[in-house]
């Protein structure tokens, strides 16, 4: 998106359902426990196969797990965990005092699946890659804050001016302003670090033949039916992978997926809905559930929604706890809030968002609104979600007629990056774990527009701008709670829904699944038991 950053994976977590193959994979170091039953092909079903894995230019879960097996990053997070450790690095990135020059330092005889060694000219080139704008990337948001980022995206500088080469190992980053997150954007997929010579070489094709520096390369690709990878040799982590390779197998019935997990096909599944609660209470399989940051919510149009008080009522119609239970299972929590909790800075202690259909009637007849009619775009499916029509019925008792518009991929995402959807229910899945990310991205004004909210307010710009600077954590978290405070819980300009929790079932013979918050996980610490 040339001269802006933000292009957001939209409706994940439904990729995650239908698919059930985030590969949320973490936990169990390698042990001598293990000897014996170290190997095997880890097998799992996939709706349809992905065009690419390539994350610079695509934006789903299914891809950035992927990408996570065939690629490697500088830093990363910890197993189960929201801390950053090297990965590609020899140590975690040092910065000088201002927080804007970081110095880093590869590790040493790490190579590329095609045997090159890794330089820091790699890391340049990769980041060069993703801003020049006839690529196209969708996830250019990651290195925003590079200086020089901005001069490539608007075609008027060909090299990076941010990223200063030492020597082969060393290097510098240099941002454009201090920016808090910024080491947590690294440690996202689209910041995987991809072999200078073979991207100048492929090009827009090297999404079909990745070449990474991760646990697993790409060894089989047939259209519409398998992609196949083979454990990587001369993976610079002794010992690791477990595994001998990963299958993904195109099945695209949802009910054919789950027969051949209950037949053993597939080391990883998941149930339709209406089988949840006996797969789950069957003891057959692993039940694996964890926390993710991520919060369902329903947006407006800012310009067209002026009226709090028909804001308000929207929030006050929806039964949270009825949606949670008739659509999930009771597989997550109620929001009470739009920064998801476990972010640091997210609010701590909030009221539950009320359910009161009553007041909210009496509130559009204040603001003088009979038969509202609201469209409420859905994307990329032909027909209406269960949480969509459980919010339909809700509005319907309280006068609002929730019209749901379905459009394909495309179009969605273009009319919604010109600010051109009237409202939607969305889900937001935090790209790195900081109030920013979801504050800044929904209601700066340089980004409101590419999600549909149309917001803008010098103040509130002010404060998102100044936080993003500030190496006072504390007063910085406290910038954040009290924005949303306002913004959410006084002005309602986003209705939060539900945070759903993450789960995958698995079978008993798979070891090492833990699940990560951000649901972007690979198999590198993944095994199975001898002979299956």
């Amino acid at each position: 998106m040339k001269g802006g950053f933000r292009v957001k994976r939209y409706l994940r977590v439904t990729a995650f359902l239908l698919a059930a193959v985030m590969l949320l994979a973490a936990g169990c170091s390698g042990t001598k426990e293990k000897a014996g039953s170290v190997g095997g092909i880890y097998k799992v079903a996939i709706t349809e196969e992905p065009p690419i894995i390539d994350p610079q230019l695509d934006t789903t879960l299914q891809v950035y797990n992927l990408s996570r097996n065939v690629f490697s990053t500088l830093v990363r997070y910890k197993p189960g965990s929201l801390e950053l450790e090297p990965e590609l690095l020899a140590d975690m990135p040092k910065a000088d005092a201002d927080n804007v020059t970081y110095h880093f330092k590869l590790r040493s005889g790490v190579t590329f699946h095609n045997g090159a060694k890794l330089t820091s000219k790699d890391v340049k080139a990769t980041f060069e890659r993703m801003l020049t704008p006839a690529n196209e990337a969708a996830n250019t948001w990651v290195l925003a804050e590079i200086k020089g980022a901005q001069e490539m995206l608007d075609g008027k500088a060909k090299e990076l001016a941010g990223v200063v080469i030492k020597d082969d190992l060393s290097f510098d980053i240099v941002l454009a302003r201090p920016f808090g997150p910024f080491l947590q954007n690294l440690a996202t997929a689209p910041a995987s670090i991809f072999p200078a010579d073979v991207i100048k070489e492929k090009g827009a094709q090297f999404g079909r033949a990745p070449v990474g520096t991760g646990p697993f390369k790409l060894a089989k690709w047939d259209a519409n039916q398998l992609v196949k990878l083979e454990k990587n040799p001369n993976y610079f982590e002794k010992g690791l992978p477990y595994l001998d390779g990963v299958e993904y197998r195109v099945i695209p019935e949802e009910s054919t997926r789950w027969m051949e997990f209950q037949a053993g096909t597939f080391d990883e599944g998941a149930p339709p809905t209406a089988e949840f609660t006996a797969a789950k209470e069957s003891g057959d399989y692993q039940f694996i559930e964890y926390t993710t940051l991520n919060t369902w919510y329903i947006a407006f149009d800012q310009k067209t929604f002026t009226d709090k008080r028909v804001r308000e009522a929207i929030s006050l119609a929806i039964d949270r706890q009825k949606l949670l239970t008739a659509v999930w299972n009771d597989q997550g929590k109620l929001a009470k809030q739009f920064v998801t909790p476990g972010i640091p800075g997210a609010i701590e202690k909030t009221a539950d968002l009320k359910y009161d259909p009553e007041k909210a009637k009496q509130l559009l007849k204040d603001a003088g609104v009979t038969n509202l009619k609201i469209e409420a775009w859905q994307r990329g499916t032909d027909k209406v979600s269960d949480l969509n029509l459980a919010v339909q019925q809700m509005l319907k008792e309280v006068g609002i007629d929730w019209q749901v518009k379905m459009v394909d991929r495309a179009t969605f995402n273009d009319a919604r990056s010109k600010g051109n959807i009237p409202a939607n229910q969305g889900n937001w899945y935090a790209d790195y774990p900081d109030p920013d990310n979801y504050l800044y991205t929904y209601f700066h004004s340089s980004q409101s527009k590419g999600m549909s909210i149309n917001f803008s307010d010098p103040a509130v710009d002010k404060i998102l701008d100044d936080a993003r600077g500030l190496a006072d954590q504390n007063k910085r978290q406290k910038m954040y709670q009290d924005l949303e405070k306002k913004l959410i819980l006084e002005e309602y300009r986003i209705i939060p829904l539900l945070h759903q929790t993450g789960y995958t079932f698995a079978q008993k013979w798979v070891h090492g699944i833990k699940g990560h918050p951000t649901e972007v996980e690979g198999l590198r610490l993944v095994w199975k038991d001898a002979g299956k």
